[in-house]
């Protein structure tokens, strides 16, 4: 049962990710101390020692993700947060800076902390995290910034990070509604059985089974089996997959062999290579390397019952040290499998297969790696083949999932052996018609299928999209995209050509859309300009822009998100070629080896709401060169997310309606049914994907009806399924089903429906309208039995009936 929520949590964590798409590193460990080794709380004692980029002002950053916090509800009211975070640096000349900070994506939250404390002695530092909502926490990273100094710049340099604690304190206040999903069907099992959700959220419950053609699937008594979404489980429960993405842990390989190993992602075991010397020299371990094993598509519930991985390769000898190649199957920090050493395969190529001692969970597979350790004279890892059997509640080739968007009230999903459908009573005195909504990538109110309503009346029906994209909107095939209320987002932006404080600023060339900088020629010099954006969706914003300066002295900077730039003039300290940042304030540089004539692009990231980003161009006191400018526009913005609700209001309904929305860029084909003397569910016209499936029923007027079908002119009576069963007040209820699977083509259904002997009349008897095969009236003392052909006109003239059952 639905219950108010008013309580108040706490989550805390620590990071469980790197974000590889935005940190920048050598992507090496010193001495073993590898990336997992800091996916643990603040107290602890093991440490991932990161290597970091030479050069004189070279930039290490690295972003750990805080994947937990996407529990949190989206609407919850943030109390309050706070990190600590245990960390340290090699000695203190190597850097000019080393900050830690927290951040919502890229962009920071709170003020930058100087880490303090060594590799060996590390400091724990309580952050200024700034306040938060709970939508930038379901994108938390904890933010590592180091630049190298102008000296020591050739030689490694390390920093640690032994662990982090964030802690959340949340309010949730709002209704949560109970979903509950049974199967009363052998083989057939469902997945959550129960789940209660916060009002506004989505849930998703999974049906497992051999097939659902013969079952009904009910949510609060409505028919939505047309809504499952269906999935492919591998036949026989298997599934195999190669080499991932390469990365190396610890140690270092020499040229060649670093181009060789990151060259054989995704080789099975018949890629055979026997390159040699793939390793430096060295006494013991040399180095660790892992390569990602990716299995995709496995059932959240599914059960590992093996996991083996053929691995092809060799040692390069056996004459020096115990350990020449080894190789073991991990998740994160756990072993599972033993490890098995090379070293008795000399410099022959073999197979050998290693087996899962420990079983992974399908949370574990997420980071199933193969790792592989070289001693002194190394080896070669040639190719592998990992191989996971598993099984699923209820077995079987497929699994569907249904999903409820926008919760607001219990749920009851049952799964029954298919039965008669029943429809919802009506008043026969009101004439009723069906209004058949079809969507693609939305949910809607009411529900996808057949609704009956009462002519005359107004419906309201709300599509909530989950692609921003608009694609079709259809009534009885007629666009009405320009009737659609609200939905598409209102994403727009202003410059504001000089930033406030700045001495130079930007013009609007109009016959070209570009703004270009006004300080050409002037020494020491910035032109800033801002460009706010006022969002109703995410977006991704592209600029497109020319940048021509003096080389290494004249630079193009785009500021990141919501970060103020300077607006004063010289950009760099000395003669280094890049330009002063120590906070890492610009998302982008176009310097020295981006001067050009040309135009190029750069694309944000930004999420709804309001932001800025501030754009500079920047000189020193040499002489000018080329365009002496930075000009810039914004080329495109473009909705990533959906922007609200939609609505379509249909007025005195006299006539049956389609509806279809379509939203993304997807293929899809029309299924039209059509009939005479039935209600159809669906009824009318409704869009499909390729491969999903369609079932419809057909409900005769006269339940002993002879009832025909046609697809696309081919006659396929011979395939409706009967079910016959009974109402609430026990009358007999006939419908027939047609169901068709793995849809690739167009379909129109004409339904036919003969009337037979028996016709009935439905008479109000305590409240409820019942069937009835005959009818007398009084006339002139007389019970006389009536001709269904005169009982709506004379019913309506005379009270005084008798009912014959």
């Amino acid at each position: 049962m639905s219950r108010p929520i008013n309580q108040t949590n706490t989550l805390t964590t620590h990071p469980t990710s790197i974000d590889n798409t935005h940190s920048v590193y050598p992507g090496t460990f010193y001495n073993n101390n590898d990336l997992d080794n800091c996916f643990t709380d603040a107290s602890s004692s093991t440490r991932a020692a990161f290597y970091t980029t030479t050069g004189s002002r070279a930039v290490t950053q690295i972003y750990l993700n805080f994947d937990e916090c996407a529990d949190i509800p989206s609407g919850a009211t943030i109390n309050s947060v706070s990190c600590s975070v245990k960390c340290g640096t090699q000695g203190t000349n190597y850097f000019s800076t080393r900050t830690v900070q927290m951040c919502t994506g890229t962009t920071t939250k709170g003020s930058a902390t100087t880490m303090s404390g060594s590799n060996s002695s590390p400091s724990t530092h309580n952050l200024s995290v700034g306040t938060w909502t709970a939508s930038e926490l379901q994108n938390a990273k904890l933010y590592f910034h180091i630049i190298r100094g102008t000296s020591n710049t050739t030689t490694d340099a390390t920093f640690s990070v032994f662990g982090a604690t964030l802690t959340v304190n949340y309010t949730v206040n709002g209704i949560a509604y109970t979903i509950a999903a049974t199967s009363n069907v052998s083989g057939i099992t469902v997945d959550p059985a129960s789940q209660e959700q916060l009002g506004g959220e989505d849930a998703v419950i999974a049906i497992y089974g051999d097939s659902l053609d013969d079952v009904n699937v009910t949510d609060n008594d409505i028919n939505v089996k047309d809504q499952l979404v269906r999935h492919t489980v591998p036949s026989g429960g298997t599934l195999s997959t190669d080499l991932g993405s390469y990365s190396l842990v610890s140690g270092g390989f020499n040229s060649s062999g670093t181009s060789y190993f990151s060259g054989l992602v995704g080789a099975g075991i018949d890629h055979t290579r026997t390159t040699s010397n793939y390793y430096s020299s060295g006494s013991g371990t040399i180095a660790v390397f892992t390569y990602n094993l990716d299995f995709e598509n496995i059932p959240s519930n599914a059960t590992i019952t093996a996991l083996t991985c053929e691995v092809n390769g060799h040692a390069e000898s056996t004459s020096q040290n115990n350990e020449y190649m080894c190789v073991q199957l991990i998740s994160g920090s756990t072993a599972l499998s033993d490890e098995l050493n090379f070293k008795s395969v000399g410099t022959c190529n073999s197979t050998q297969t290693l087996t899962a001692t420990t079983l992974p969970t399908v949370a574990q597979l997420a980071n199933l790696k193969l790792q592989c350790r070289l001693g002194y004279y190394g080896g070669a890892i040639n190719g592998a083949t990992c191989t996971i059997t598993y099984t699923v509640p209820g077995g079987g080739s497929y699994y569907w999932e249904y999903t409820l968007n926008n919760i607001n009230d219990d749920h009851v999903i049952l799964i029954e052996e298919a039965g008669a459908f029943i429809p919802p009573e009506e008043d026969p005195q009101k004439v009723y018609y069906p209004i058949t909504i079809s969507s693609i990538n939305a949910s809607t109110n009411p529900r996808n299928g057949t609704t009956r309503v009462e002519a005359g009346t107004t419906q309201v029906i709300t599509i909530t999209p989950t692609d921003p994209q608009l694609t079709l909107a259809l009534d009885n095939g007629v666009d009405i995209t320009s009737q659609l209320q609200g939905g598409i987002p209102n994403n727009t932006y202003t410059v504001e050509t000089q930033a406030d404080g700045a001495s130079y600023g930007f013009t609007l060339n109009s016959s070209t859309g570009y703004y270009k900088s006004t300080n050409n020629g002037v020494g020491s010099s910035a032109s800033v300009a801002r460009v706010s954006f006022d969002l109703e969706s995410n977006v991704l914003v592209t600029i497109q822009y020319i940048n021509q300066g003096e080389s290494q002295a004249d630079y193009g900077m785009f500021g990141k998100i919501d970060t103020t730039v300077s607006t004063t003039g010289n950009t760099y300290i000395d003669s280094s070629a890049s330009p002063d940042d120590p906070q890492n304030y610009y998302y982008m540089c176009a310097a020295a080896s981006d001067s050009s004539t040309s135009t190029k692009t750069l694309t944000y990231e930004i999420p709804m709401g309001q932001h800025y980003i501030d754009i500079k161009y920047a000189k020193d006191q040499a002489s000018d060169s080329g365009l002496d400018s930075l000009q810039w526009k914004i080329l495109s913005i473009e909705a990533t997310s959906a922007g609200g609700d939609y609505t379509y209001t249909l007025t005195n309904i006299n006539q049956k309606h389609s509806l279809i929305f379509v939203f993304g860029d997807v293929d899809f084909y029309y299924i039209t049914a059509s009939g005479n003397a039935c209600k159809l569910y669906p009824d009318g016209q409704v869009v499909k994907l390729d491969g999903d499936s369609y079932n419809l029923t057909i409900v005769p007027n006269d339940p002993h009806a002879t009832v025909s079908i046609t697809d696309n002119n081919i006659d396929r009576t011979s395939l409706l399924q009967y079910e016959e069963g009974q109402d609430k007040n026990g009358n007999t209820i006939v419908n027939y089903t047609y169901n068709l699977s793995n849809i690739s083509a167009t379909h129109t259904l004409v339904i036919n429906c003969v009337s037979g002997s028996g016709a009935q009349i439905y008479l109000k008897r305590n409240g409820v309208w019942t069937p009835y095969s005959k009818v007398y009236l009084k006339i002139n003392g007389t019970w006389v039995e009536q001709n269904s052909s005169t009982w709506s006109t004379v019913l309506d003239a005379r009270k005084n009936y008798k009912i014959n059952t």
